[in-house]
């Protein structure tokens, strides 16, 4: 296939080489109508495209060589003895059938090219082209330029996307780098003819845990793009890579550079779970359960899914339990009381609240307010574990009791 969209081909393209010195370059534009295609599904392919054409003469051969584009058409190498019979290449094609015949008429190109060609996935077959010579000294050598770079960069990707296949993300990667860096030249940031090169670039940073060069090429991009596809899969990959980077620096105790980039990633998606999950985890471990608190239920209220914001309400009732558990170390026992109390309003099914609540009201000598407690709990929690857990506690509360009757 010789149009722009990049597919992977089974086999290596090699790098262009070094141009021959130059006798001769001539540029020609115009158009080529597309007369003949294979089905009728491809009819739509018909017609008139714009063409480009720079033939260049090797002073120290007799062959001819230069570069072909048409509208829809990826960039073709040109080859051969004379314009008659001349061969065109095309990134990862090299063994193409591909022919190009022209006429010379004074300052006019006529001809055909043959071979199946194609354009936005459907090809026709026959080419007629009229192309005019471009009188200008500095177009030729400009036109050369750019069209060697295009076509430098779609052979680069390709065997970039080549080497992933086998998954080669090292070596594929700095061919990445360099094929973007070539499209660059050419279209210029925000062209649509980027897209597949920086999602290729992108992927591959991804694949190979490069958080960092992927977000300065996210930063670097997302504003430029109108692909509304590549944003969302960009986005997506960035919201990975700031999770990725967020945990690492969670790891190192880094709490307030985790949080910083944690909450760039719940920004971009308020609907990603493992973004508000880490983002509690920063503020839990850096014991601040009141922000930890606070910065959920304002998750819970943007979620879409009502399982969601059940999903989040059990989450604060575990923050406001490991809340209990510091505040009781520290014989805050009023505090310590408030939080579990919330955590059994939030989960009431939970039975590891209940009997925590319970065992402190026992402790401070509420005994039939925990034994209450408690068989409320048995009427509402259903799942025999839980159950038993309560059971068991009701029983050690008895005894605890007994002991206590018995010394007074």
């Amino acid at each position: 296939m010789r149009f722009a969209v990049v597919r992977v081909l089974p086999f290596v393209i090699p790098l262009l080489t070094a141009a021959p010195a130059l006798a001769g370059m001539q540029l020609y534009r115009g158009t080529m109508d597309a007369v003949t295609a294979p089905s009728k599904v491809c009819e739509g392919v018909l017609g008139k495209h714009s063409t480009t054409l720079v033939i260049v003469e090797d002073s120290a051969q007799t062959d001819l060589n230069g570069y072909f584009e048409s509208e829809g058409i990826a960039v073709g190498k040109l080859s051969g003895s004379d314009l008659s019979h001349l061969r065109i290449g095309y990134p990862g094609e090299e063994g193409s059938s591909t022919t190009l015949s022209l006429t010379r008429s004074g300052t006019t190109l006529t001809g055909e090219l043959n071979g199946n060609t194609t354009v936005n996935h459907c090809t026709f077959d026959l080419g007629r082209m009229t192309l005019n010579l471009v009188k200008d000294e500095k177009a030729a050598p400009a036109a050369l330029k750019q069209l060697s770079n295009q076509f430098e960069a779609q052979a680069t990707l390709y065997h970039a996307f080549f080497l992933t296949q086998s998954g080669n993300y090292e070596e594929a990667l700095p061919l990445f780098e360099k094929a973007l860096k070539l499209a660059d030249s050419v279209f210029g940031q925000g062209s649509p003819q980027l897209t597949h090169y920086i999602r290729g670039l992108a992927n591959c940073y991804t694949r190979l845990g490069r958080a960092k060069e992927f977000n300065a090429l996210y930063d670097q991009r997302i504003n430029t793009i109108a692909d509304q596809s590549l944003k969302t899969a960009l986005t997506r990959l960035r919201v990975n890579a700031l999770l990725q980077e967020g945990r690492g620096l969670l790891a190192q105790a880094e709490y307030e550079s985790a949080l910083k980039t944690l909450m760039k990633a719940y920004q971009l998606n308020p609907q990603n779970k493992d973004s508000i999950h880490t983002v509690m985890a920063v503020h839990i471990r850096s014991g601040h359960y009141n922000e930890a608190v606070t910065f959920l239920e304002q998750a819970a209220a943007k979620l879409e899914d009502a399982e969601g914001r059940k999903e989040i309400n059990e989450i604060i009732a575990l923050v406001y339990f490991k809340k209990a558990l510091k505040d009781a170390k520290s014989d805050k026992e009023a505090e310590a009381e408030a939080s579990l109390r919330k955590s059994v309003a939030l989960d009431p099914e939970n039975a590891l609240y209940l009997v925590t609540l319970a065992r402190m009201r026992h402790k401070a000598g509420h005994f039939d307010e925990a034994q209450k407690m408690l068989s409320k709990g048995l009427e509402r929690i259903t799942d025999e574990p839980s159950r038993q857990e309560i059971l068991t506690m009701q029983e050690k509360l008895r005894q605890t009791e007994m002991i206590i009757k018995k010394l007074q």
